[in-house]
This record gives C-alpha cells, sequence and structure tokens, in this order.
C-alpha cells in the first residue's frame, strides 16, 4: 500500500507543477495590470486581469490540496487525537479519513456533471469568454486525486490499526 501512496503521490506531485506554472503566469499577469495602473493614473490595464486572476486561483487550489494530503498536511486537533490510545487513534483516523473521502467523491462526481452543464450551455466568462467547462473539469480532477489519495490513507491507517503494538525499548 506504501508503494502505491509513493506512486500516486509522485503523479500528484509532478502534476502540482501545473499549478505552479499557473501562479507565475498569474503573478506575471497581475504585476503587470498593476504597474500599467499605477504609470499611467488607471488609463491603461490587461482587460480581464481580475476575471484572469480569480478563475486561475481555482487551479492553483484545486491541483495543490491533493499535495497537502501527500505531505501528511491532515489537520486535527492533536490534544484530542492524542489522548486516545495508539489503536483507537489509527482507527479513529481511519474513520475520518474514510468520511473525507466519500465526501471528496461527492464533490468530484459534482465537478464532472457541472463540467457537462456548462459544456452544454456553453457558459462563458464575462470579460475574457472563457469557457467554465475546463475549470470544473480541474475542480473534479483534483478531487480525484484528493479521493484516491484519502482512500489509500484511510486503508493504510486500517491496516496499521491491526498490527500488534510496538513496545519501546527502555535504556538501562
Amino acid at each position: 500500500m506504501k508503494k502505491i501512496r509513493d506512486t500516486v503521490g509522485k503523479v500528484v506531485n509532478g502534476i502540482s507543477y501545473i499549478s505552479m506554472a499557473v501562479c507565475f503566469v498569474m503573478v506575471f499577469v497581475v504585476a503587470i495590470d498593476v504597474i500599467l495602473r499605477k504609470v499611467s493614473g488607471q488609463r491603461f490595464s490587461i482587460s480581464g486581469s481580475n476575471e484572469f486572476s480569480s478563475y486561475f486561483l481555482i487551479v492553483i487550489v484545486m491541483l495543490a490540496i491533493p499535495v497537502m494530503q501527500v505531505k501528511k498536511g491532515h489537520v486535527w486537533v492533536n490534544m484530542f487525537v492524542d489522548m486516545f490510545p495508539a489503536k483507537l487513534n489509527k482507527i479513529w483516523m481511519g474513520v475520518v479519513l474514510f468520511i473525507e473521502a466519500v465526501v471528496s467523491a461527492a464533490l468530484c462526481y459534482a465537478g464532472v456533471q457541472q463540467a457537462i452543464t456548462l459544456l452544454e450551455n456553453g457558459r462563458a466568462t464575462d470579460v475574457l469568454n472563457m469557457p467554465w467547462w475546463p475549470f470544473a473539469i480541474v475542480v473534479a480532477f483534483g478531487f480525484l486525486e484528493l479521493t484516491v489519495l484519502l482512500v489509500i490513507d484511510f486503508i493504510q491507517y486500517f491496516i496499521d490499526a491491526g498490527k500488534p503494538e510496538e513496545k519501546e525499548a527502555i535504556a538501562e
């Protein structure tokens, strides 16, 4: 299971370079837009730069969320979770990850349905006239990656919970 997770993690990290490139382009466009507005006294600007940056933030966020799961960036309240015995802690985290995987799978399905609806209706952004459906596909893909990682992680937690606990060696 750990080898599968490592392989999926490498794929997720590779795909995250897309979000890094989008972030670079977005920062570049916004910086040029701000410079043009400041220098020209609001006369010149890049048309649709706000729309461009807001929609490309979707790409950045949705492709970065699975990277946080790969890096074990799961957030929980340590005071609550650490008080459990080790076996119960693993079972608890497995249950939490299972619930998150179900929700993530539902959001992936909703993203696909939204992409189909947007494609059929030909919906586009207001200023730049970019189609909306590619952004819905990115959302669905991001949640698909997250769902796969969550499923692998919750299975691993239950496998670890079934293993006998290792006793800590006491130094003499």
